[in-house]
């Protein structure tokens, strides 16, 4: 009898679990209740660590994999989850450009000739570039795109390997460069550029084989996409397997094996955010009003490879929204959430003002305030 009310009991134990993960996972206010409640991720000010700044210098902030890097006087500071500085690094850069994937870090002066390549907090390389540096990318491996402008070129695109090596230079005289990526694989540059010199500014997706520039550089640009006449660049995109996602104003591309395909409309303004920085998804979100006090926005997040959806409502309007790696982040005005690539929620932060800056890698999140940096770890 007491085996029989033990199996029992494991067994209703185990329905339980099953009914309250599915639950979970299919309704969202138990799955906020949950995450508020019982998993700690609803928080303040008051739990977490805070990073005090000199105010009497400028700062600049960024983070990437597991630190904070706070660039001040030609310094970087890093610090770790706990607030903790854990490294201090002199670079010759007072306004820098920033750009991470993974570990890496790359680190360029803006308007200027200088560029650094970081490993977690281990330096790697730096070059002097002829020029004045407008753009800045790295990708998994440790490739580093830098776009550069001269009074003769509008953009000249320098690519540079793991060590250091430059691999390639290309020229571009009457185009300029809005946003650029590098494949995973190391094997292409695409560039989203403006051409203004006709009667119509035109968009043009560039494909650049980093292998034909180094070796046949007459045939680098192995790729060219003219976008539809009034369709204006914003960001491009190299996502998982190859696949180019380009967004502009009123669309976003994706190019695969040459192939270019629209995958969505950005039809009016009820979609006031749109986002494609991430490894293998597209976001955007809805604006939904029934009066004075009653917004609320809607924010569905596509998988590219599948095309499977996943949605959710927040009970506002968002001042932002921005992606990295598989992290959306919705700035709120007092409140900022961090959501996974499964709409699930990883932390929700309340301040008591309103909240300007925030930095965040898959790792942890800066909420940037004049005087501090309040750290969250995911």
């Amino acid at each position: 009898m007491r085996k029989k009310l033990i199996i029992g009991g494991i067994v209703l134990f185990i329905i339980g679990i099953v009914i309250i993960i599915s639950l979970y996972i299919s309704e969202k206010r138990f799955r906020d209740w949950i995450d508020i409640h019982l998993l700690g991720k609803e928080i303040t000010e008051q739990d977490l660590p805070v990073i005090s700044l000199n105010t009497d210098k400028p700062n600049q902030v960024y983070v990437y994999s597991k630190y904070i890097a706070v660039l001040s006087n030609k310094n970087i500071k890093l610090y770790n989850s706990f607030g903790e500085e854990s490294a201090s690094i002199d670079l010759d850069i007072g306004t820098a450009l920033f750009d991470s994937n993974q570990n890496y870090l790359a680190v360029a002066e803006k308007g200027g000739n200088k560029v650094y390549l970081f490993l977690d907090k281990a330096y790697l390389w730096s070059q002097t570039l002829e020029g004045e540096i407008r753009q800045i990318r790295v990708n998994q491996n440790g490739y580093v795109l830098v776009i550069t402008s001269d009074s003769t070129h509008k953009s000249i695109v320098n690519m540079f390997n793991t060590t250091g090596k430059k691999l390639f230079k290309s020229y571009f005289a009457s185009t300029r460069i809005i946003d650029a990526s590098i494949s995973d694989n190391n094997k292409y540059v695409a560039v989203g550029e403006l051409d203004s010199s006709g009667s119509v500014i035109q968009s043009n997706i560039k494909v650049i084989s980093i292998d034909n520039a180094q070796n046949d550089p007459e045939n680098a640009i192995v790729f060219t996409h003219n976008a539809a006449s009034g369709n204006l660049i914003v960001s491009v995109k190299y996502q998982n397997n190859e696949r180019l996602l380009c967004m502009y104003d009123k669309t976003i591309e994706e190019i695969k094996d040459e192939k270019v395909k629209e995958i969505f409309k950005i039809e009016n303004e009820s979609i006031p955010f749109v986002t494609i920085n991430y490894s293998n998804f597209y976001a955007y979100l809805i604006e939904k009003s029934s009066g004075l006090f009653n917004e609320k926005s809607i924010v569905k997040i596509i998988n590219t490879s599948n095309n499977t959806e996943n949605s959710f409502e927040i009970d506002d309007f968002a001042k932002e929204i921005s992606s990295k790696n598989d992290i959306l982040e919705i700035n709120l005005g007092t409140e900022v959430q961090f959501y996974n690539s499964n709409s699930w929620l990883v932390k929700r932060y309340i301040s008591n003002k309103e909240i300007t800056n925030v930095e965040f890698s898959n790792e942890l999140a800066a909420i940037v305030y004049k005087d501090k940096i309040i750290v969250i770890d995911f």
